[in-house]
């Protein structure tokens, strides 16, 4: 199963005169979609304190779908303002956005890290953007983003 609309194989095929007939040998043209599994540098967007820095890693979920592991060292979320705890997020486009609380490690700064499995009718395709943030868990108010990547076809690596 590609999880491709119908509409973008269609437009990805224009070769294919009439897409309700296919012939055996019909070449198709799937677009869009990035390698797996596929591990991408967070990079920061503010300030930061030394050493501060993460990853994230997409792969098929172990309960089928895809998911984005994240793991990043950073510093306690209260140097950012009012906030506890951090959030590891997905943004799909024309779908939205996907994320989960982060959980530290005992080290002194903490490696934060956490997965987050997409429902099976979502694929991650390029221009997809992950981002961490810090956040208040008790009002629920997000800190702008402090990492962030976006997931080029070409920017995966292992």
């Amino acid at each position: 199963m590609l999880r491709v609309r119908l509409e973008t194989l269609i437009a990805s095929n224009s070769h294919i005169l009439n897409p309700n007939i296919i012939y055996p040998g019909d070449v198709l043209c799937v677009p869009g979609l990035i390698h797996y599994p596929c591990s991408i540098v967070l990079r920061p967007v503010v300030a930061v304190p030394f050493g501060t820095g993460g990853v994230a890693y997409v792969n098929f979920a172990p309960r089928g779908g895809q998911a984005v592991s994240f793991m990043a060292t950073l510093p306690q979320p209260s140097v950012f303002g009012d906030f506890d705890i951090y959030l590891g997020e997905i943004y799909v486009l024309d779908i939205g956005g996907f994320g989960t609380q982060l959980f530290p490690t005992s080290e002194n700064p903490p490696t934060w890290s956490a997965r987050v499995e997409l429902p099976t009718v979502v694929s991650i395709p390029p221009n997809s953007q992950v981002v961490i943030r810090p956040s208040n868990s008790l009002t629920g108010i997000s800190s702008g983003v402090i990492l962030q990547a976006i997931i080029h076809s070409g920017s995966c690596h292992l």
